[in-house]
């Protein structure tokens, strides 16, 4: 049986990136599960035994929220759900509303753009120097720059890909104008 989409099979890549985008977001779950056992047991042995596991917090704040958020964006955005604020483009006809939905994505690409290329630099930097948190525990923070910038990579990406797939599946528009 055949699972690849329309969008699939007309654009080049977007098949591998889909299974890249998949598997990310599998290790974002398993990081969203990871980190809920985590703060359990910190939970646990403060009530238990009196005090906490050392460096949930840092553990917590530097590397599980990055991992699942970053992880989990491009995904999100394969699946159409990212927060779509549909307040103003509720009332457009259908030809205005592609336009709205191509600008919007457009820029979205660009914005994102930006901050992978920004988002490298910092991880090239955070490498050099073996960049370091310090808390109750001294984490290193480096590899999760790494991460910080991959995830925004693969978010624009598939904004790229979304694009894409507006341009070139215009029935809407083309039916309408």
């Amino acid at each position: 049986m055949d699972t690849a989409t329309d969008a699939e099979r007309r654009i080049p890549g977007q098949k591998a990136l889909s299974r890249v985008l998949y598997a990310s977001a599998v290790i974002a779950g398993i990081a969203t599960l990871a980190m809920g056992v985590h703060i359990a047991a910190d939970v646990g042995f403060r009530n238990l035994g009196g005090a906490p596991l050392p460096g949930t917090l840092e553990i917590t704040q530097n590397w599980s929220m990055v991992v699942i958020v970053m992880l989990a964006m491009g995904y999100a955005e394969r699946i159409g759900e990212h927060i779509n604020a549909t307040i103003l483009t509720q009332y457009l006809d259908p030809v205005s509303r592609w336009w709205s939905d191509l600008i919007v994505r457009l820029l979205m690409f660009l914005f994102v753009s930006a901050l992978t290329y920004y988002s490298i630099l910092a991880a090239i930097f955070a490498v050099q120097v073996q960049q370091i948190a310090l808390g109750a525990i001294t984490i290193p923070i480096w590899p999760v720059k790494i991460v910080l910038a991959l995830g925004f990579a693969l978010f624009a990406l598939q904004l790229l890909m979304s694009v894409i797939s507006l341009v070139t599946n215009d029935r809407t528009r083309k039916s309408n104008v």
